[in-house]
């Protein structure tokens, strides 16, 4: 029988079997593990970003509540050190993912463009200028030149 990092520790002392504070411990672990569920299905369900990133802090904040117990704690409840780290090393990578998540902005879907404008937005040319100009009819500018000499005009 095998303890995972999700797995409750075993507690030493008291006459009950386990201190007071490993009843805490546990409920923060099964919240921890109900907010890492939910994290997965939103992922197994390609869920849009927004819910992802709600879902993944929620997970993060879990584990990183879970993990300043355990190592607040950790002296009095008889948490072994390696289950703390093993805490605190879920806990950075989670916060990474959930970043991650968050970061990226919505998929899809109108709206401005991601990123600094383009020289020509930035610039007010984003089209090449059309139509005629002038009583001729014949269109002109720097891109009609193929129709005679543009000094000549």
């Amino acid at each position: 029988m095998g303890a995972g990092p999700m797995t409750p520790v075993p507690g030493g002392g008291g006459a009950g079997g386990q201190p007071p504070c490993m009843a805490e411990f546990t409920k923060l672990q099964a919240e921890t593990d109900k907010r890492g569920k939910a994290a997965k299905a939103g992922v197994d369900k390609k869920l849009p970003r927004e819910e992802l990133c709600k879902l993944f802090s929620s997970f993060a904040s879990a584990i990183g509540s879970w993990a300043k117990f355990a190592a607040d704690k950790a002296p009095t409840c008889g948490i072994p050190p390696n289950i703390v780290q093993q805490l605190k090393t879920g806990s950075v990578n989670i916060g990474k993912t959930a970043k991650q998540a968050c970061a990226a902005g919505p998929m899809g879907g109108p709206g401005p463009a991601a990123g600094p404008p383009s020289l020509s937005e930035a610039l007010g040319t984003a089209r090449a200028p059309t139509g005629a100009a002038g009583s001729g009819g014949k269109p002109t500018g720097t891109f009609n030149t193929l129709t005679g000499s543009s000094i000549a005009r």
